[in-house]
């Protein structure tokens, strides 16, 4: 018992440096499950993006005309056919991806590229263009104001 009197503030120090080290040591493993766990979030984000933009891909593969009717001559934007719903599948996902690269930086600046280059290809649409009139008020503003600059390039 002297001893541990005599001793007891080299034994609180020690005591406290352990608990240091062990606090240390699960700051740096919680960090790393964050880390991960984003790492993962990211990829789940990009592939429900990814699936969703295939599964237009697959509309119209099975339905070939519809892509081609996208760029009709007579087409308002107006019409609420096939064309309405592929084209408001298609802005509300380029509307998840712009979300994910501006506001969550969950994207990388070469996948964004990547989702500019295919929207490019869908925006020069005639019906696009007019369903984008029509529609544009449901959507983001910032996303808005995006869309209407690439519109307007």
């Amino acid at each position: 018992m002297e001893w541990l009197d005599s001793h007891s503030g080299s034994v609180q120090a020690v005591a406290t440096l352990v608990l240091v080290v062990l606090t240390a040591y699960y700051a740096w493993a919680s960090r790393a499950l964050v880390r991960e766990t984003r790492v993962t979030l990211q990829a789940a984000s990009r592939g429900t993006l990814q699936g969703r933009l295939d599964r237009i891909s697959e509309i119209f593969i099975h339905n070939p005309e519809l892509f081609a009717h996208l760029d009709d001559e007579v087409a308002t934007g107006q019409e609420e056919d096939a064309r309405f719903h592929i084209t408001g599948m298609f802005l509300g996902v380029l509307e998840e991806a712009f979300m994910q690269y501006t506001f969550e930086h969950s994207m990388t600046p070469d996948d964004w590229g990547a989702w500019q280059a295919t929207a490019d290809t869908f925006l020069a649409k005639k019906y696009v263009r007019g369903y984008w009139q029509r529609a544009q008020r449901t959507f983001e503003p910032t996303f808005r104001q995006f869309l209407n600059a690439r519109l307007n390039k």
